[in-house]
């Protein structure tokens, strides 16, 4: 193992040894080219941390391996990803919570593209648990969890999250992608519309489309399409948005979908089975 690399793995141990998290975060920001630039020594770093006691370093080194443009030996890297996830140090990754939230992204996308989004449902929700300071906090890691059920089509396991009401919002080191948060509440919809629990749908449509926003983004289009086709189910009839609804929104979503559908609709039942849908913003 290069010196370099020695180094790094000492002084992950020591900060770690002597509770220094704050530095140890910091040495880990500083870190990623030099991680980067010695890809094939990784592995040897791993097996010089102890996952439980050195949990931002293992972060650190699994973040950057994940972020090469070609993963050589995708099992082994899952394996990694899901034994880190499951044994890390809870205390710890929330002194990281961006790089470890950026982790469950990274791990999101890959099963996304190889469509095995079932793998991945169970380590998500041990991430959330590890990274929730409360079970009412949102993080950017439950619309991960939203969206591969989706895939699978298997709705069970992401229920107990949204059946909670969500209070507070995980910052991740003093940012939170509104994406995420829009993402959510459009996959979350669109779960309880393929349960056909409309109401609820119809809830979390809405929240997605409320959302505070000085653009509109390509999430609340689709989310009030949507909201339009379960208003229909429920009440026959296009329900108005709240008051307090951004005058942005109902200029950019409500005017030009007006005419999609009627007012109201007797009998009017469209296909609701989830697919899914571009998560760009």
């Amino acid at each position: 193992m290069a010196s370099a690399l020695e180094q790094f793995v000492n002084n992950v141990r020591q900060l770690s040894a002597q509770g220094q998290m704050t530095q140890l975060c910091e040495l880990i920001n500083k870190s990623g080219e030099l991680l980067a630039k010695n890809l094939s020594h990784l592995d040897t770093v791993l097996g010089a941390l102890d996952v439980q006691e050195h949990s931002l370093g293992v972060l650190a080194v699994l973040f950057v391996k994940f972020s090469m443009p070609n993963i050589p030996d995708f099992e082994t890297l899952f394996s990694q990803v899901q034994l880190f996830i499951g044994t890390c140090n809870g205390e710890h990754i929330r002194y990281a919570t961006d790089t470890f939230a950026g982790l469950c992204h990274q791990l999101t996308n890959a099963l996304v593209e190889r469509k095995q989004p079932l793998r991945g449902v169970g380590i998500l929700k041990q991430a959330m648990d590890k990274m929730q300071m409360n079970s009412n906090q949102l993080t950017s890691i439950h619309a991960d969890l939203c969206q591969l059920c989706l895939l699978a089509k298997c709705f069970k396991p992401a229920l107990p999250y949204l059946e909670l009401d969500m209070t507070d919002i995980c910052k991740e080191n003093g940012a939170y992608d509104a994406k995420h948060f829009l993402c959510y509440y459009y996959y979350g919809g669109m779960i309880y519309s393929g349960l056909k629990n409309f109401e609820r749908a119809l809830y979390f449509y809405e929240q997605a489309i409320t959302t505070p926003a000085m653009v509109v983004s390509h999430i609340m289009l689709e989310a009030y399409k949507k909201y339009i086709l379960v208003s229909l189910i429920l009440h026959g009839k296009v329900q108005p948005l709240p008051k307090y609804t951004s005058q942005i929104v109902a200029a950019s979503c409500v005017r030009p979908n007006a005419s999609l559908w009627p007012s109201s609709a007797p009998g009017y039942e469209p296909s609701l089975s989830p697919a899914r849908s571009g998560t760009g913003s």
